[in-house]
């Protein structure tokens, strides 16, 4: 089922209302165009403002009207390789070339660089537009701006930029930049091999420096669009193991050799997968690949771990994009399809479950929005410190500040965004199809396409599990390592819960002073154990003003995630379903109290989230060993054998 709308941008009330009020433009704008001071740029706020939307309504327009009517065509034909280069269907093609005429590949590069120096906010905006015509344009068209922020990044990180008065007049990558803004070229980021996926310290492809150049060679699978010619390798260089042994190399895929255009990197194959079938999936073989080194060696998981967070934000904006198609396809079928005398869209049931996608869509929108204003301002206020700090150091310091509140908030939100809009895009296709009914198994209303598509996004960029994990470790580490923090926390949240001005605030500081009781519990069980092991471990020997003097200046200020943590990582994934419930009920009050036409979403959200937060603390609470037994029968088992 095609969707009539002429434009994805223009349609969605909702997403208009976090373009224009959601994201901080005014710092945003300030921060991007140097002050308003570039020679070749908006003068002012509302100037910039309106480029912005015209670039929107233009994207929005191109996906409803040029994306969307090839979606069923491109997934049907899909891409395979041919020669050794993978190949593209026609519609495929077209769509390329027209994303290609409007500029969309330079949208956030600079201006001096070829692109149009718009805010990441409107980059990532722009794949929830194509994801909701196709993930798989959408998820291609990701690694060409994508890739070029990314070499700009590094190059700034390392120093190799130089700038003058806001604009960049050297830098590393400016030939390769400015191809992807023209819509030349892209690239890939490359990291998973055989039997190393989420393990990334269990890389075996090699980096070897050999007459002052650097040699790859391994194997590397499922690369998404890893025919392209920029790819981004993590390689290990170093002896030592894990992921400090880890180095990122810039590996051109084809290269000039003898005067001829030779493969440097050789794609041996392109996978056949559920749904993404537009975008290609590569193995990429490298024997001895030239390539160069990106930042210092042992660096590799550092800097990939940038481009891999922006990458989950982006995941999480496609995933509300497909999301928004399953909804829009569900609803306009419930509203035609009539049963028993009236719309399935009014039989209670139907109209229930239509209203929770509808809610969750919109919640998860408002967390993907405040998400991207943490993640643009303290990206572009750390590069503001490094190369025009202000003069005054008072204003230095307080940009310093919140530069680094801003960085752990990104840190904070961006797991919890990617795992509850993975997971919940999958649900709500489910959801769409079950609305469809038995057309919804029939190839011809395109509902299942939906579903397969969103299944691999639990999966790549970090599984959910993955994101999860990240969160809790840095919850938990934030709770022992500022135990006054937490606990002044917790009791301004149990405080406000009786004594918020509005039922809607008491009820979200209520599950917030939940999240904390709930964490209380989790840390009593990893003090015990660690307690435990200490006073086995020779604490038991100590005399008092010793224990005393251990217990202030090394038991909690020295843990090891993995040996310490696992009762808290045993519930991980409950933990950070409830940090995700408290995050975004509390945007979402946020907003309503400024907004009043928010109210109801608020509301709606808050009600259930409450419900939900008040079960899974219960689900931890009641928990026992029989996870930690199994594993140690398992273990048991493996040792005797």
């Amino acid at each position: 089922m095609a969707s009539d709308s002429s434009n994805f941008f223009r349609d969605n009330e909702d997403l208009l209302f976090q373009f224009e009020q959601g994201l901080k433009w005014e710092e945003i704008v300030e921060l991007t165009e140097n002050g308003y001071t570039l020679p070749d740029g908006p003068k002012n706020l509302d100037e910039a403002r309106g480029f912005y939307d015209e670039v929107m309504d233009a994207t929005g327009e191109f996906a409803a009207k040029e994306i969307a009517p090839r979606a069923a065509r491109i997934d049907a034909k899909g891409t395979h390789l041919e020669n050794g280069d993978v190949v593209f269907s026609e519609e495929l093609d077209a769509v390329f070339a027209g994303l290609k005429e409007l500029g969309l590949y330079g949208l956030s590069i600079p201006r001096e660089l070829g692109g149009s120096n718009c805010p990441m906010a409107l980059y990532f905006v722009a794949g929830e537009l194509m994801a909701r015509a196709d993930v798989s344009v959408m998820t291609h068209f990701s690694f060409h701006g994508g890739i070029a922020s990314a070499m700009q990044l590094y190059a700034d990180k390392e120093g190799s930029t130089v700038y003058e008065n806001g604009r960049i007049v050297k830098t590393r990558w400016e030939r390769e930049i400015a191809e992807i803004a023209a819509g030349e070229n892209f690239g890939c980021m490359v990291l998973t091999e055989p039997g190393a996926g989420s393990d990334l310290a269990a890389i075996r492809t090699t980096a070897e420096e050999r007459d002052g150049k650097w040699y790859l060679n391994g194997e590397k699978i499922f690369i998404t669009s890893g025919h392209g010619q920029y790819q981004f390798v993590l390689a290990k260089t170093e002896k030592e193991g894990g992921l400090k042994g880890l180095s990122l190399f810039l590996v051109p895929r084809r290269i000039e050799r003898d005067g001829k255009q030779v493969d440097n990197v050789v794609v041996t194959k392109v996978e056949e997968k559920l749904g993404h079938h537009g975008s290609a999936t590569c193995s990429l073989q490298y024997e001895d690949s030239v390539g160069e080194l990106v930042g210092k060696r042992g660096q590799g998981f550092e800097l990939m771990l940038l481009l891999m967070n922006s990458a989950r934000i982006g995941v999480g904006f496609e995933a509300i994009g497909n999301a928004e198609a399953a909804l829009r396809m569900a609803r306009d079928y419930a509203t035609e399809r009539v049963t028993m005398g009236k719309p399935i869209a009014q039989h209670e049931l139907v109209a229930e479950k239509l209203l929770d996608m509808e809610i969750w869509i919109r919640a998860m929108r408002a967390l993907a929005f405040e998400a991207v204003n943490a993640v643009e301002i303290s990206t572009k206020l750390e590069l503001k410190l490094r190369n025009d700090p202000p003069a005054d150091p008072d204003e230095k310091a307080r940009l310093e500040q919140r530069q680094k509140r801003l960085t752990r908030r990104a840190r904070r939100l961006t797991p919890l965004l990617k795992l509850i809009t993975s997971e919940k895009s999958v649900e709500i296709s489910r959801d769409a199809m079950q609305i469809f009914g038995g057309m919804g198994y029939i190839d011809e209303t395109g509902a299942h396409k939906l579903l397969r598509d969103a299944l691999v996004m639990p999966v790549y960029e970090g599984t959910t599990q993955i994101q999860a994990l990240m969160a809790t470790k840095d919850h938990l580490l934030w709770a022992v390592r500022d135990p006054g923090g937490f606990v002044r926390r917790a009791a301004r949240a149990r405080l406000l819960s009786r004594t918020a001005s509005t039922p809607l605030a008491r009820d979200v500081n209520r599950a917030d002073a939940i999240l904390h009781s709930t964490t209380e519990t989790i840390l009593l069980r990893i003090f015990g154990k660690k307690v435990r092991s200490e006073w086995e471990g020779g604490l038991r020997g100590k005399e008092p003003t010793q224990m005393g003097r251990y217990l202030a200046r090394q038991f909690l200020r020295q843990w090891d995630v993995k040996a310490d943590f696992s009762h808290g990582l045993l519930h991980a994934e409950r933990l950070a379903r409830i940090l995700t419930d408290v995050a975004i009920g509390k945007i979402l009050v946020r907003q309503a109290e400024r907004f009043p036409e928010r109210r109801q979403l608020a509301e709606r959200f808050v009600r259930k989230m409450l419900l939900r937060v008040e079960a899974t603390a219960r689900e931890i609470e009641a928990s026992d060993d029989s996870v930690f037994e199994s594993i140690a029968a398992q273990q048991e088992k493996a040792e005797t054998a």
